[in-house]
């Protein structure tokens, strides 16, 4: 169930069903089965999409519609890809890693990505980590899609920060665990919407956006056992992400 950590505010929503049991196994092999076929079909509109755009003497409107329904189908295409991660149909490989190694890396990329927009950029990565557990690939893939979202979310000229700490250094820490904070400046998101944001296409973005970003990355925590929270009050939102120890 979901829990709330009075002392530091932090709601954390409940873990999915447990992906070995028969149920999930059953849905996990029909999302695949039709993405795979969803894909088929997409790659034939596409295809001949093209094609057809190609064709000497369209008039502007024909073209026009045409270049929409190809990057409908290119949309698609990606949504599909998406969403076998956002459903815990992808692959974790679960291993020892040392943050010491990695740290300098993921902190180096999410740079990027927040100065691309602009924004600053602040990082409070601990000399002392223990080794965890997780899949390192997935791991990456948590912090850019909060990263991301902490981007999107920031107001003009706002902060983005991040904080990889050792166990018990904040309220609610817990003894086994390293703790990854992901802050942004901006406005505050109301009580009732915190966990939605975790649903699967929820967004409050144009509809550019597919709304999985956060979705993916709260399944991808319960496939590695670990706990992604959240809490937003007076102008900043921060995701705590807690990794199981070695």
């Amino acid at each position: 169930m979901t829990t709330f950590h009075k002392e530091s505010g932090f709601i954390f929503p409940e873990k999915l069903v447990d992906k070995d049991s028969y149920t999930a196994k059953y849905y996990n092999e029909l999302l695949r089965g039709l993405t795979h076929k969803l894909n088929n079909l997409l790659a034939v509109i596409q295809g001949f999409s093209s094609l057809v755009l190609m064709q000497e003497g369209l008039d502007e409107m024909s073209k026009e519609n045409l270049q929409h329904m190809k990057d409908a189908g290119t949309t698609a295409s990606s949504l599909g890809e998406r969403i076998l991660p956002a459903g815990g149909c992808s692959r974790v490989d679960i291993s020892e890693m040392d943050l010491r190694t990695i740290a300098p890396m993921l902190e180096s990329r999410l740079r990027t990505t927040v100065e691309k927009h602009s924004l600053i950029f602040s990082s409070n990565i601990a000399s002392e980590l223990p080794l965890i557990r997780g899949d390192k690939g997935k791991l990456r893939e948590i912090l850019d899609a909060l990263v991301t979202n902490a981007c999107e979310a920031a107001e003009p000229r706002g902060e983005v920060s991040l904080d990889i700490l050792p166990p018990r250094q904040v309220l609610g820490s817990e003894s086994n665990c390293v703790d990854i904070f992901v802050r942004n400046t901006g406005s505050a998101i109301p009580e009732d919407k915190l966990l939605e944001i975790f649903k699967p296409f929820y967004t409050t973005k144009d509809n550019v956006h597919l709304g999985i970003g956060l979705t993916t990355a709260y399944v991808s925590a319960g496939q590695m056992n670990m706990d992604l929270g959240v809490r937003s009050e007076r102008g900043t939102t921060t995701f705590w992400l807690r990794v199981p120890m070695a």
